[in-house]
């Protein structure tokens, strides 16, 4: 992941203390901590660092102003989580993780929180010597009295204090509160995201409304689009480098899922929506398995395999086709490569709706190895075939 100024790393008064947010781990660490925020914690962050009156009256105008702004900023959040996750593709996923795209929506409240911790977490000289002396840093939010470091419990409760001191609580509580509404929102944003990506079948359905959208816009300048443009080489776009290398389109949808860029996936789609366009009905598969051959030809293949169970023995009753049968199809039309054809017919076969099962590999490649041209069910079989138009 690459650093920037929203990684709210402190790098001036107290560079020894790590205050990221990045994942949702770390989301929910810190919302536990804010969510933990309370009156005896408040009180004895103030007594362990006195503030004059001065300090609590603009501490608490300051955190008054900010909370406004939160209140906005959350929902604006709100908002854009409403769609976050019906996208394959945002805009920064090459520069920030999905925790600190949210995060930037709520920045003011972000950067507050972080500056309140960093007030009252311990800064003497000795521990950063120490911390650089080691090359460590710590954690702010642990160790900030405000959040999650042990403290003693008050003496007395905040009635007894001056009515500055409540008024910069109640500020502080209504702060707060906006964090952990604005923590939650986020982190069920963040659970949705992940419940996704295990799902590759959800993911595939948001690249395909992602590539269909891109297909509107660019569809009369198809013609126009050079793919041998440097744009569209691997080595040059990290969504067609991820689509090289994956197994499948879904396994590449479930990889690449809020982790590419917008621009890097429509590059993609502009790719695979002129190689579909220039090929038209026929897949790419198709057009390798069945290379040199006129189209009607490969129409006629896919036909006969999409309704294989017409061509069955009348008294047929197993629940697997027969492997004699998908060899008899595979020396009539000669695929470039056997267990290619096997997996294109067992897919065309079952996404037209045939309910068999479809023999492996092995089974029907044992079969063309003892198949004739002159066997009985091949002659009868390529007849029908070559009736079909």
């Amino acid at each position: 992941m690459a650093r920037n100024h929203y990684s709210f790393r402190l790098k001036y008064h107290m560079p020894y203390y790590w205050s990221q947010i990045e994942t949702l781990e770390n989301l929910q660490y810190v919302a536990g901590l804010v969510d933990g925020f309370n009156q005896d914690r408040f009180l004895a962050a103030l007594m362990g660092k006195p503030l004059g009156k001065g300090k609590i009256v603009h501490m608490r105008n300051e955190l008054n102003e900010i909370t406004d702004k939160l209140e906005e900023e959350y929902l604006v959040l709100e908002e854009f989580g409403k769609t976050f996750n019906e996208k394959f593709a945002t805009r920064n996923n090459q520069y920030f993780s999905s925790a600190m795209t949210l995060l930037r929506k709520m920045h003011s409240g972000t950067s507050k929180m972080v500056e309140i911790y960093r007030q009252f977490a311990p800064q003497n000289k000795a521990a950063r010597r120490a911390a650089h002396a080691e090359n460590q840093t710590m954690d702010l939010y642990s160790h900030s009295t405000m959040g999650g470091q042990d403290y003693t419990l008050p003496l007395f409760d905040i009635d007894e204090f001056t009515p500055e001191v409540r008024e910069l609580y109640e500020a502080m509580k209504r702060f707060m509160d906006y964090m952990g509404k604005s923590f939650d929102l986020c982190e069920d944003i963040l659970e949705e995201e992940e419940r996704i990506r295990q799902n590759p079948d959800e993911c595939l359905e948001r690249y395909h409304i992602f590539k269909d959208e891109h297909r509107a816009k660019i569809k009369d300048m198809l013609n126009a689009i050079n793919l041998e443009s440097r744009d569209f080489l691997a080595e040059n776009n990290p969504a067609i480098k991820m689509r090289n290398e994956s197994k499948d389109e879904k396994q590449f949808a479930k990889r690449g899922f809020h982790n590419l860029t917008e621009a890097a996936t429509t590059a993609l789609a502009s790719k695979e929506i002129v190689e579909e366009a220039r090929r038209g009905e026929f897949t790419a598969q198709e057009l390798w398995l069945f290379d040199g051959y006129d189209r009607e030809y490969i129409r006629r293949v896919r036909a006969i395999i999409q309704n294989f169970d017409a061509y069955l023995p009348e008294d047929y009753t197993r629940k697997t086709l027969p492997a004699k049968y998908i060899a008899c199809l595979m020396l009539w039309c000669k695929p470039h490569e056997d267990k290619g054809f096997v997996a294109y017919f067992t897919k065309t076969y079952q996404d037209a709706g045939g309910q068999l099962s479809v023999p492996k590999n092995p089974a029907v490649n044992q079969q063309k190895n003892e198949l004739t041209k002159r066997d009985v069910d091949y002659v009868k079989l390529v007849e029908k075939w070559e009736k079909i138009a």
